[in-house]
């Protein structure tokens, strides 16, 4: 059905199988700058699932660059046996793998070691801030030296290609970036120059391996933002390259850490936003194009290959949520797909923390073995399982549970599956979120499991059935009253109550903000783009703070701020007494009244609900929790603790 997604491609001397590609990205599996055995097991997974090409990231080739400390240092011998572990893992399936070269530039710091970093010219990067040393000559011999090294040993480790980095984290882009390049030498001016050092670096590299080896180049085609690399600038730079034989092939990227939406998306940027930069770069060179970011799978990627848009289809998160991705849709199978849903918590946010990865639908990631078996054990003993409650803790340890031959039954006092994900799902550009639920309704579904919706589950109604174990997962609900003072609906609300639209919501609207998320952002949008007047105010420093890591607070702030929702921060709410909300600004302790308003609504956490799960205790032989009845946190720790609840029965 997708015959030109699983054709064959020559990437210069390497055939991969299939046109579906895992680009470079951090795993911070990395330990003392040397792969792990959870590299291996992770990287054979993809393999084993079906995509035709993995690109390593992570890689530095020089040891004074090291932004974080779980990078990949390719420069060192004793890197070696992980290495070959790793290319002889993937090589045990139809997969090829190509290595990423890199130096950050100045997009570093010298925390770790010590030194100054490096860059064209003494600038400074948005996220780390600290401003770099300016190349000199021998320190740009003493770099392509670096990567010459670096190129020899991914060759003799058993890669079948390498790829220089000259993408939005790159030294290389900065060189060729008029907002970085300010130098007045051979090496900074006219584009000419600025590609001078990236085309040294090419020249040797390519020497070093030979014209056998797969050379490619990860190229960012436009920075979007002001004085950048355009679109121009990178044809001409392309077609440089592929001039005096540089490149086999070219992976398009766009933007820079100054519009981190752009290399990090989040579901409201739109699906295919890369691909007329990288289609202007096919059109201009005979090298075979990779085209990355927000493309639909499997039918937006097949149909840019047939049409001759791009030759392969890079992918990340939608690798990360499900391996599988490739084999199912090359069996005719799309519908079992575990769809990603560009939340970024699980995976870009974690990164940003420097956490390892994960995925909220997939938080066994990094957890794989080495055999790549993922069957569950049978249950010794079949048991018969209520769960209650239907959301995505529920319906995980339901699905485990039904796989490994219990007889389950899922209770909803609901009318309809999902939880707290239906709510998300109601905000404005969040649709998307529902995947979660039918990803994991598909699945209980196929496993025949019961599901009884619209059914207050009691202990006597419970006990009546006679289980052999229970599985609460009733979630949690607002924090009610978790200020002093006289209010309460219909004036004062959760955000919760708003969406639903339990209570109804006047024309002012104070939005009280203590969680920092989507949860209120998108609220806010929701009521702002019914016409209300939002004012929001928060004690953080500003609205929104913990979508930052996530690449959202951008987009975010900026719907927000266009719809009119005004930000008021570092301001501590001390009392509430009808709808007339007293705070004091945390810094001077003056006391601030916000009055006036119709309706003030409360994001400020929420509580366990766990009533239930403790009524039976005693009375059922195995009584379980997982999710937000535990405590309240988000989808991967429901998913999570569900399968881990599900394994255990």
């Amino acid at each position: 059905m997708y015959k030109n997604l699983f054709s064959p491609l020559s990437l210069g001397a390497t055939q991969v199988p299939n046109r579906i590609c895992l680009l470079a990205h951090r795993t911070n599996f990395a330990r003392s700058g040397l792969l792990t055995p959870q590299h291996v097991a992770y990287y054979r997974r993809r393999a084993q699932g079906g995509c035709g090409l993995i690109i390593l990231g992570e890689l530095t080739v020089h040891p004074d660059d090291r932004p974080v400390e779980s990078v990949i240092q390719a420069d060192r011998p004793e890197a070696m046996d992980g290495f070959r572990q790793l290319t002889s893992a993937v090589h045990d399936f139809d997969t090829r793998i190509i290595a990423q070269l890199t130096h950050h530039g100045f997009q570093s710091s010298g925390v770790i070691t010590r030194k100054a970093t490096w860059g064209p010219s003494a600038v400074s990067d948005i996220v780390f801030g600290e401003t770099c040393k300016p190349m000199e000559p021998e320190d740009m011999a003493e770099l392509l030296d670096a990567f010459v090294r670096a190129a020899r040993q991914m060759k003799q480790a058993g890669f079948d290609g390498i790829e220089v980095d000259m993408g939005p984290e790159s030294l290389l882009r900065q060189f060729l970036s008029p907002i970085s390049n300010h130098r007045r030498d051979d090496y900074g001016g006219s584009l000419e120059n600025r590609m001078r050092f990236p085309i040294e670096v090419m020249t040797a590299v390519r020497g070093a391996v030979g014209h056998g080896f797969t050379t490619g180049v990860c190229l960012c085609a436009d920075e979007k933002f002001w004085g950048g690399i355009s679109c121009d600038d990178a044809i001409q730079v392309a077609q440089a390259m592929e001039k005096i034989e540089l490149a086999d092939y070219f992976n398009v990227s766009v933007g820079t850490y100054f519009n981190l939406h752009l290399i990090m998306p989040p579901m409201h940027v739109p699906e295919g936003f890369t691909v007329e930069a990288a289609e202007r770069i096919k059109k201009s060179v005979s090298r075979p194009i990779i085209t990355s970011f927000q493309i639909g799978f499997p039918v937006m990627a097949e149909t840019l290959i047939a049409e001759s848009r791009t030759d392969m289809v890079g992918f990340v998160r939608a690798l990360i949520c499900d391996p599988d991705m490739p084999s199912k849709a090359g069996n005719g199978k799309e519908e079992d797909i575990r769809a990603c849903v560009k939340d970024n918590d699980g995976c870009i946010g974690r990164i940003n923390q420097s956490k390892k990865l994960s995925c909220i639908q997939n938080p066994w990631v990094g957890m794989e073995l080495l055999t790549g078996d993922e069957n569950l054990p049978a249950a010794g003993n079949r048991k018969k399982v209520i769960v209650v409650g239907a959301g995505p803790a529920g319906m995980e340890a339901a699905r485990v549970a039904a796989e490994r031959g219990h007889d389950v039954t899922v209770i909803e006092a609901l009318d309809r599956v999902g939880g707290q994900v239906n709510l998300i799902g109601m905000r404005p550009g969040r649709e998307i979120m529902l995947g979660v639920i039918r990803n994991l309704k598909r699945c209980i579904d196929r496993q025949g499991v019961t599901i009884r919706t619209g059914v207050t589950a009691t202990v006597d109604g419970i006990l009546a059935q006679t289980p052999d174990a229970v599985v609460v997962t009733t979630g949690s609900r607002p924090h009610c009253h978790p200020y002093p003072g006289e209010y309460g609906p219909p004036q004062v609300i959760s955000g919760r109550d708003a969406i639903l639209g339990t209570c109804p919501v006047g024309e002012r609207v104070l939005f009280i903000d203590e969680e920092g998320g989507r949860h209120a952002m998108s609220t806010a949008e929701l009521l702002a783009g019914q016409g209300k007047k939002v004012d929001m105010i928060t004690s953080d420093l500003f609205i929104g703070i913990s979508l930052a890591p996530r690449g959202e607070l951008y987009l975010g702030r900026q719907r927000l701020l266009q719809t009119g929702v005004t930000f008021t921060t570092d301001v501590e709410v001390l009392e509430i007494h009808g709808t007339e909300v007293t705070a004091r600004d945390i810094y001077t302790d003056r006391r601030i009244s916000f009055d006036s308003y119709d309706t003030v609504i409360l994001d400020t956490g929420g509580e366990a609900q766990d009533d239930l799960y403790h009524q039976l205790r005693g009375l059922v032989k195995e009584v379980y929790r997982a999710g937000d009845c535990v405590a309240p946190r988000g989808i991967d720790m429901a998913i999570l603790e569900g399968r881990n609840v599900g394994i255990r029965l």
